[in-house]
């Protein structure tokens, strides 16, 4: 489908957010937390995008993308993309769902990994369900969404964490995730790393608990489009 970028909005340093709604004002197909769509960005070039505002917004997809040095699509994105041009997207896809079954939602962001984490949030708040989130950037500056999640920190539902680029200086996530409190389910999106350490520390979790979110890349897949 094709999909007009309404707006574009500085989140973070290197991450914009990108507003994206139908061209002719109708409504988007729905998704739900966790989704991601495609977008194709030129000849080739396909990336996947998590989908981080509410799920029961009918009218617009937003996305983040982080500008990275050696990164085509994130280049093209912060560098070509501008407001009114139209991009090819797929339909929202959802391979990181929040299980239904879980009592408390234990959730760990890396980076730009808290774009999913977002949608999750607004879900699971509007279902006043227990969750808690730990969000792990290098510093402030580079923490997209810090003043929408201040009011949830000074609450005590997200903890954020600055490492300065030292990931022992971190979220200590072996520590975190030692103890499995019976009805959790823990969700994970972040960088390799992240993802590796806190594979790691839950192996010993439950079958089924554990879900994560790994960035596609390279191996994202064209949206079709009809004829």
């Amino acid at each position: 489908m094709l999909l007009r970028i309404r707006s574009i909005t500085y989140l973070a340093t290197r991450i914009n957010g990108y507003e994206l709604v139908d061209p002719n004002g109708h409504d988007l197909p729905p998704f739900e937390a966790g989704a991601h769509i495609s977008v194709q960005l030129s000849e080739g070039l396909v990336r996947d995008f998590s989908l981080w505002n509410d799920p029961a917004e009918r009218t617009r997809y937003c996305i983040a993308v982080l500008r990275e040095l050696d990164g085509r699509g994130s280049r093209q994105m912060h560098e070509s993309v501008r407001v009114g041009d139209l991009v090819a997207g797929s339909m929202p896809r959802n391979n990181f769902p929040l299980a239904a079954s879980a009592e408390h939602h234990l959730l760990i962001a890396g980076g730009i990994g808290i774009t999913p984490i977002m949608a999750m949030i607004a879900d699971l708040r509007r279902r006043r369900a227990e969750f808690h989130v730990h969000y792990c950037t290098r510093s402030p500056e580079e923490t997209a969404f810090l003043d929408d999640l201040a009011v949830l920190a000074a609450l005590g539902r997200v903890q954020f964490h600055h490492d300065g680029g030292d990931p022992t200086k971190g979220l200590d996530i072996a520590t975190t995730l030692r103890e499995f409190r019976p009805g959790t389910h823990l969700y994970c999106c972040g960088p390799a790393g992240m993802m590796a350490a806190a594979a790691a520390a839950s192996a010993h979790w439950p079958a089924g608990t554990v879900h994560f979110e790994f960035f596609a890349g390279p191996n994202a897949v064209a949206p079709m489009m009809p004829e």
